[in-house]
Order: C-alpha cells, then sequence, then structure tokens
C-alpha cells in the first residue's frame, strides 16, 4: 500500500532541516580547536588591573586574580570553611590573643628561594600598615618569628572572626619585596602561588605559567592567558569561536545564549558580591536622600541591569546573617511623590551627578537610575569612567551619588559594614559619618555575644534605611562560561576560583 504523501514531505524537510543544522554546526565550530590535550586556558576579564601588589589591590575581580599568584595562611574550601594553606595548624592564645601558626616546609616562592616565618612576619607588616587593608587587619598588633617554621600573630583584642580576615593576608618574599621595590613589585609579583607572572601587557594581556614545584602539586593546565576585552559582545564571540575558553563576566542573555552553543558549559549560583547605590552625605542632605529614594524602581534596574538574574535586597545580607531583619522604612516607587517632596524640601529642578564604573552593568544601573529621577524632576548628569580611575579617586568624594557595594564575607557582618559605614572605613562611598552608627558599630566589634551583637546590626540597618544613606538593589549572580572540554568547574558564591582545579 502506498504511503500518504505527507509521510514522504515530512521526512524530505526532515532531512533538509538536519542538513542545514550540521552545515551551521560545523560552521560554528570550524574555527575552534579540536578536542584533545591542551596545555593553556584562556580567559576573558572585563577590565585591566591598576596594580598586583596583593596588599593594594582594590576589587573583588583583583583579589580574585592574585590567590593564584600568592598564597595565604589560611583559605576557604568550596563550603566556605577555613582549612590550612601555607599554615598547616594553628593555636589560639586563652585570652584569645595570640595565634600560633606552624608552616609548611620546603615551600618555595616563585625565584627559588625558600618561604620562612620571616616572610610571613614582613607580609603581615604591611598588612597592617597599608589603609587599604584596614578592612582585614584591623584587629592585628603584629607578628613575631618563633623559629623558621612557627610564627606568632598578636591581636589588639579577641577577634573570633580574625581566620576569615587572614584569607586576605597574602604572603610575599620579603627579600624579593625590598630589592624590587614597591613599582616593580606590582608589576612583576613573586609569590608562592600555583601559577608564576610572566608578562603583562596594558590593556591587552596578562600570562601566567603553571608553578611546576607547588607545594600542593604541579597544576594540570601549564599556561593562563587572560585577554582583557572590555566589550561584552566581543567577548562572547572569542568563547563561540574558541578564540577565549572562559569567562566569568557573560551578561544573562549571552548566558542564556551559551547554554544552547554545543561547545560551551555553563554554571551559576547566587553571589555574594552586593550592589548599591550610595548618596555622599557631605553633599545631599537627609530630606532630599529619602525624597529620591521615592523615585527608584529597584525591580526595573535589576530587571535591565542583570535582566532580572540578581536577587534583589533590602539590606547586604542575607537571612540567618547577624543584623539580618525585615523590619526596614521602604520606598515604594512614587516619583509623583518624590517631586512633592523635593519641592517641599526646597530642591525642585535639582541637579546632581552620578560617579560610576564605565562597564555594562553599571552603564545600565547609571541609564536606568538618570530615566527614573527625570520623572521626578531631577536631572542626573552622567560621569562613567574607567573601572581602575574610579577606585583611583573615588576617596576624594568628588560626587553626588555613586556606584556601590560590597563583596559580603559569609558569617561575618563587622568587616563589611564598619569598612562601608564607619567614618573611618575604606570603602566608606557614602561619606557617612553618622555618630549612631559609628557608636554602634564600635560597641558591636567589641560585643563577644552573638544575640547582642545581633541587635546591634539590625539597629544599624533600620537608621541606615531611615535615613536613606544608600539604595539597596541586589546580589549578583555568579555566572560562568567555559569551554566544554574544560573540566573541574562550577561557579562559587565567593569568585574566588582557583585555576589549578582546572583540567582538560
Amino acid at each position: 500500500m502506498r504511503k500518504p504523501l505527507f509521510h514522504s514531505a515530512f521526512w524530505i524537510v526532515g532531512a533538509v532541516l538536519g542538513f542545514l543544522l550540521s552545515m551551521t554546526t560545523a560552521c560554528s565550530n570550524k574555527n575552534r580547536e579540536p578536542a584533545g590535550p591542551r596545555d593553556t586556558l584562556v580567559v576573558v576579564l572585563p577590565n585591566d588591573f591598576t596594580t598586583l601588589d596583593p596588599q593594594k589591590v582594590p576589587a573583588t575581580l583583583d583579589i580574585n586574580f592574585i590567590t593564584n599568584i600568592f598564597d595565604t595562611l589560611v583559605t576557604l574550601d568550596s563550603n566556605q570553611k577555613i582549612i590550612p594553606s601555607l599554615a598547616k595548624s594553628w593555636t589560639v592564645s586563652d585570652d584569645g590573643l595570640v595565634y600560633t601558626f606552624e608552616l609548611e616546609r620546603g615551600v618555595k616562592f616563585h625565584n627559588g628561594k625558600d618561604f620562612t616565618a620571616s616572610d610571613v612576619v614582613y607580609s603581615v607588616t604591611r598588612f597592617t600598615a597599608e589603609e587599604w587593608m584596614e578592612f582585614a587587619a584591623f584587629s592585628v598588633r603584629d607578628a613575631e618569628v618563633v623559629d623558621d617554621y612557627t610564627v606568632r600573630i598578636n591581636l589588639k583584642h579577641p577577634y573570633a572572626k580574625i581566620l576569615s580576615l587572614l584569607i586576605d593576608l597574602f604572603i610575599i618574599d620579603e627579600e624579593t619585596f625590598r630589592e624590587q621595590g614597591e613599582e616593580r613589585a606590582a608589576r612583576e609579583p613573586v609569590g608562592t602561588g600555583a601559577y608564576k607572572f610572566v608578562s603583562w601587557e596594558p590593556a591587552r594581556q596578562i600570562r601566567l605559567e603553571s608553578n611546576d614545584n607547588y607545594f600542593r602539586g604541579k597544576p594540570p593546565i601549564k599556561n593562563l592567558i587572560f585577554k582583557i576585552i572590555p566589550d561584552s559582545n566581543t567577548a562572547f564571540v572569542a568563547l563561540e569561536t574558541g578564540e577565549a575558553d572562559l569567562s566569568f563576566s557573560a551578561t544573562a542573555s549571552d548566558f542564556l545564549h551559551a547554554a544552547d552553543e554545543p561547545n560551551l558549559g555553563t554554571d551559576k549560583v547566587a553571589g555574594s558580591r552586593y550592589v548599591s547605590v550610595s548618596y555622599n552625605a557631605d553633599r545631599v542632605d537627609e530630606k532630599t536622600r529619602q525624597a529620591l529614594s521615592y523615585a527608584v524602581d529597584r525591580e526595573a534596574i535589576n530587571t535591565i541591569a542583570t535582566e532580572g538574574t540578581g536577587t534583589l535586597t533590602l539590606l547586604p545580607l542575607i537571612p540567618g546573617e547577624e543584623g539580618y531583619t525585615t523590619d526596614l522604612v521602604t520606598y515604594p516607587y512614587d516619583p509623583e511623590k518624590a517631586g512633592s517632596l523635593l519641592a517641599s524640601a526646597g530642591k525642585p529642578n535639582l541637579k546632581i551627578d552620578y560617579f560610576f564604573q564605565q562597564n555594562t552593568r553599571d552603564t545600565k544601573i547609571a541609564q536606568t537610575l538618570q530615566a527614573q529621577w527625570q520623572e521626578a524632576g531631577v536631572s542626573l548628569e552622567l560621569r562613567p569612567v574607567e573601572t581602575g580611575t574610579w577606585w583611583q579617586l573615588f576617596g576624594e568624594g568628588d560626587y553626588d551619588v555613586s556606584r556601590a557595594g560590597y563583596p559580603m564575607l559569609d558569617d561575618n557582618t563587622d568587616a563589611s559594614f564598619f569598612d562601608s559605614y564607619h567614618k573611618n572605613g575604606t570603602f566608606n562611598v557614602g561619606r557617612i559619618n553618622d555618630p549612631d552608627i559609628n557608636r554602634l558599630l564600635e560597641q558591636a566589634r567589641g560585643e563577644l555575644d552573638r544575640d547582642n551583637r545581633n541587635e546591634l546590626y539590625v539597629r544599624i540597618n533600620q537608621i541606615m534605611a531611615e535615613r536613606a544613606y544608600h539604595i539597596p538593589l541586589f546580589f549578583v549572580q555568579e555566572t560562568i562560561v567555559y569551554n566544554k572540554d574544560l573540566r573541574n568547574v562550577k561557579a562559587l558564591r565567593n569568585a574566588r576560583y582557583q585555576y589549578r582545579d582546572f583540567s582538560w
């Protein structure tokens, strides 16, 4: 019996579509390297660095990069728990003031010199002297050599969370650093990490190579090339064609697109990087801050800036962390009310500026905020600068409003809050000098009882909201797009990727 005509037609259409699909796949793969043993990993970075001095790197991405060149006494495992690194064990005195670390033996710096306790003491001295590291070093008094492989770190006062802050105490080679001087050392870093510095072509790329004598074992991948590609479209094309193998900064749409690419893998996790907008309290008074806050549609900003992938939040904490509360003053989006309040405050037709880093996400935040405030009769001048320039200039406070945020530490509210909201905080973008907040932060820092600390941080969050010092936005979703041949790839909440964990 003869088959119905539509069966034959359906078969023909299917064959044609299959042919076209195979041709499309072939075309998309024609520029990719064949699968098989490889010794190089190419990583896309959205911005260049300003320094590779481990005690002066300013941003999260910079810190995450240098963790592959330098080691610390302790580090974090995949569950964010403290584990040994250059220190193989430690003890704490009964009064909580002295931490004694027994160091790993046989560890070499990249130049072949031995790692000893004197290098730790020198690193601690720089750590405590560098103003930028105050957020982590505030409780450390000094360090002393016990013997070549034992060192004591003395605290100014007991601080139970000190080990969680020592993950930012990167150990440098004292002799080499003195010989190089700070400027050269910042361009040609020497550490004990899994990868050694090779070269840095500003605004183009950085090369590292494996430290084959690494004390935890030779890394599987020999060469790392970090290409600086600020444009997100260009960066994604590099991934598609195989020119690059790994990116942590793909846009939400590119991330979704990558999931459909046969040669690309993806992973994501709710991140710890908190994003906000801060008013400069030296320039913008409380009534104006409150009025402007009513002119902000936070959900719309999240939708536009992250394509809805950010986790909206009213404070820089997640449930269960000290200070988390839902009992906060909020500012529902109401541009008409905002305009009325501004007029009552004597600020009709207000003109202010917004200082931010010129990258995809921050630019979208700025443009959306500009359009929203215009609905309330506010003219917002946008002042974009390169990322490195923003970090160099924000401390001068020459702005009315600025982007802000913080890489929050799990189970340590003190470090991030003190750094962001205390008058002496190194990342006090809002120029906050509120006597109530200063007092509560200082009291919480010395409080040993968790429940009491929690109450103090709750009150701090309530004051921050009542007096509208900032506009809380969202936690960034950490994403990773990678060549599917790359193994052991997993998105991390704190984005501290160790390239020695990857292999082809």
